[in-house]
């Protein structure tokens, strides 16, 4: 008697690298690439974002040595 094949058995290493290649084929054919207009929109909104940052690390730093400064001379002076 043939043995049947049960639907939990897996495909073969080859079937699945078939049906994985054409997987990434199908995703790929569905890309939409962002026209010019989006791409500079997207690139001004990322060098927004960072100059923000930026600044905000800035402030941050400054704020931080200042503080730094003055407990030391705090420590320095007790001395």
């Amino acid at each position: 008697m043939a043995s049947l094949k049960t639907q939990t058995e897996r495909p073969g290493l080859i079937a699945r690298m078939r049906n994985w290649f054409h997987d990434i084929v199908a995703e790929l054919r569905r890309v939409v690439k962002p026209t010019p207009e989006e791409t500079t929109q997207m690139m001004l909104v990322v060098i927004g974002f960072v100059l923000v940052v930026a600044v905000w690390f800035a402030l941050w730093d400054t704020a931080l040595t200042y503080l730094t400064h003055q407990i030391d001379q705090w420590v320095r002076g007790v001395r």
